[in-house]
């Protein structure tokens, strides 16, 4: 019984580590993942060319990216990636279109056998043929912050455009799923109606393989800056958070003398897909704190708290 918990607790926690795992693309001078945990990406048509470009929303700051020419792109590899996206998943994109009239091909789940997938139509998003945006939040010449979510359990498909959902439908077809050539296509397009397309340029691309919410798509755009150039992260000092009993059943006990300095403290649980369960902002903190998790269901989670500069983190045990 002893050996089949150590073994039931090292997959819980294998599965806990994959579920929080994000694939980051930053196109500093490459096509290769910054942390080296995903494939590097594959050109698609020409090879574009990396340059420095101004991203006017954050303060007109300059950052490499990654300019490609019309029809061209890249592509990534989910079986090089050991099938990383799956039924649920989110991808964030941080790109500009140097073109919008007609349509322009965002991403195509079907490498190029289907006129299906996520465009830009005159400006205004496009799930080809299933559902379009009442309005054009995109603009020629201007980088947006670009975000599709899909929910494996409803099946849910979102599009976000600066964290405003523009479309939302149910993927009972499958459209915004891979096929059996188990590959994603950035901006190069299909070869049913082709050449639907736009040079253009990309700064970040990251994906993930659980579905944020759209408290987390709103997090990420307002800390634009930090996702592109980690000034979040260089600004946050990593510290320890000590979390007793744990297992833990009805009360979590913190103890947080190292931000006891810290104006305002988010205190969150995460399960193993990345979903959050709680959520709480405490202030005029003494050095401890107990947590309610009375209503939590049995399982691993992840306990991250962060403070005005420092963060920590600690995965915990809820038995009930």
């Amino acid at each position: 019984m002893k050996t089949f918990t150590l073994l039931l607790s090292a997959l819980l926690g294998s599965l806990f580590l994959q579920g929080q795992t994000v694939l980051h693309y930053d196109f500093t001078n490459s096509l290769t993942e910054m942390n080296g945990a995903g494939p590097e990406l594959t050109v698609l048509g020409n090879s574009g060319i990396f340059v420095e470009d101004e991203l006017g929303e954050i303060g007109e700051a300059r950052k490499w990216v990654y300019r490609f020419e019309k029809n061209s792109g890249f592509q990534f590899d989910n079986a090089a990636a050991g099938n990383f996206l799956g039924e649920d998943y989110s991808i964030e994109i941080y790109f500009v279109f140097d073109e919008l009239t007609s349509w322009k091909r965002v991403v195509d789940w079907k490498n190029r056998k289907s006129d299906y997938g996520a465009f830009v139509f005159n400006g205004r998003l496009n799930f080809y043929n299933i559902a379009m945006s009442d309005e054009a939040p995109i603009a020629v010449n201007e980088y947006t912050y670009y975000g599709i979510t899909r929910d494996a359990e409803t099946k849910e498909v979102k599009v976000y455009t600066d964290a405003e959902i523009e479309i939302n439908f149910t993927d009972n077809s499958g459209d915004a799923l891979l096929d059996e050539d188990n590959v994603l296509n950035f901006f190069h397009d299909d070869l049913m109606v082709p050449n639907e397309a736009s040079p253009g340029a990309v700064a970040m691309i990251k994906i993930y393989n659980y579905t944020l919410d759209s408290t987390a798509i709103a997090n990420n755009y307002d800390d634009l800056a930090g996702n592109l150039f980690f000034i979040g992260e260089q600004k946050k000092t990593n510290t320890t958070i000590q979390a007793f009993p744990n297992p833990a059943s009805q009360r979590l006990n913190l103890d947080l003398s190292n931000f006891t300095m810290q104006q305002n403290i988010s205190i969150r649980l995460t399960d193993l897909f990345g979903r959050t369960i709680l959520n709480q902002e405490v202030s005029n903190l003494t050095t401890s704190f107990q947590l309610d998790i009375s209503s939590i269901e049995e399982g691993f989670y992840l306990l991250s708290v962060e403070g005005d500069d420092r963060k920590a983190s600690s995965k915990v045990f809820v038995k009930q």
